[in-house]
């Protein structure tokens, strides 16, 4: 063997690069106060205490022992009218979260889950910004007024994007 090839028998060789662990594709669960440890995989429960801290419950391998997790630690807190719980249907098992809950079919409302309300609330760069309207207990009082903001401020842009065209 020449001089070369020895040298380079006596260089550390490179380890092949191993491939790490495939990644979720979801960090979210379908159940609340759960979500997808990207590392190891495992189902985290976490949820808010009273005064708002995030607080742990553990990991659990088994989504679906997650969620029941999450229920048992928010039931133990006695915080069931301030956190939401995972549903149980008629034959004991779990109900996946509702999804979009924030998404309004009207232009401009939206579900604040601070306030528990509907919210109205105007973006556009025309105005500078965002325009709070209110919080209404009702999501159709809510798109009224938006659309009576528009008219008033907007009416070109009304006739394009209200809620409740007028005649």
């Amino acid at each position: 063997a020449s001089e070369s090839e020895e040298e380079a028998d006596a260089r550390p060789r490179k380890r092949p690069r191993t491939t790490a662990a495939p990644r979720m594709r979801e960090r979210t669960s379908k159940y609340y106060g759960v979500s997808i440890e990207q590392r190891t995989g495992r189902f985290q429960v976490r949820y808010r205490d009273a005064t708002g801290k995030s607080r742990s419950a553990g990991a659990y391998d088994d989504e679906e022992d997650a969620a029941h997790g999450y229920n048992a630690a928010i039931r133990a807190h006695g915080l069931e009218s301030v956190r939401p719980i995972n549903a149980v249907d008629d034959q004991g098992g779990l109900v996946a979260k509702p999804k979009n809950i924030g998404s309004s079919v009207f232009y401009g409302v939206s579900w604040s889950t601070r306030d528990g309300k509907w919210r109205a609330v105007m973006k556009a760069v025309l105005f500078g910004g965002t325009k709070s309207l209110g919080c209404f207990d009702d999501e159709t009082a809510a798109a009224r007024a938006v659309d009576a903001y528009l008219y008033e401020h907007h009416p070109d842009i009304a006739a394009k994007k209200a809620n409740f065209p007028r005649a």
